[in-house]
């Protein structure tokens, strides 16, 4: 399990990016754990992307498979960290992930995914009762 270090709770531009990095690596445990209560509990349930994500992690996992690898590494950060009207702050991530493989209940290989190269997607997350909050993330409008 990921630690989570005190600055990722500090309502700043460093505990935002420290937050974040702490997010992808919960999202990493995730994928080959199928451990989704500490993610879901720094998630917003309202983020599509995520629950498509991890509604197929689990499905797999529900088969009696498993899944190797999937790491997804924090290339760069970046925010203005200002808030937009929505009360949330917009921040820019540079991630790449590591090859996926999708193991069957008997222990084949199922499906392969090559690594990805790093690409920016866009971050949205709002600092509430004293903890960061991930609402979305995705690639960045008109991409």
């Amino acid at each position: 399990m990921p630690e989570k270090s005190s600055l990722a709770d500090e309502n700043s531009l460093e505990g935002l990016e420290a937050f974040t990095e702490y997010w992808f690596e919960l999202f990493s445990y995730g994928y080959v754990t199928n451990d989704w209560a500490e993610f879901d509990s720094v998630t917003d349930p309202g983020c599509g992307t995520c629950s498509n994500v991890v509604g197929g992690v689990q499905a797999h996992f529900s088969t009696g498979g498993w899944v190797a690898g999937g790491n997804a590494d924090v290339v760069s950060f970046s925010s203005e960290f200002e808030l937009n009207t929505a009360g949330s702050i917009n921040s820019f991530v540079e991630v790449g992930q590591g090859e996926v493989t999708m193991f069957s209940s008997s222990g084949e290989v199922a499906s392969e995914s090559a690594s990805s190269d790093p690409r920016i997607d866009v971050v949205i997350a709002i600092y509430e009762a004293g903890k960061w909050i991930m609402l979305d993330f995705g690639s960045p409008e008109g991409t």
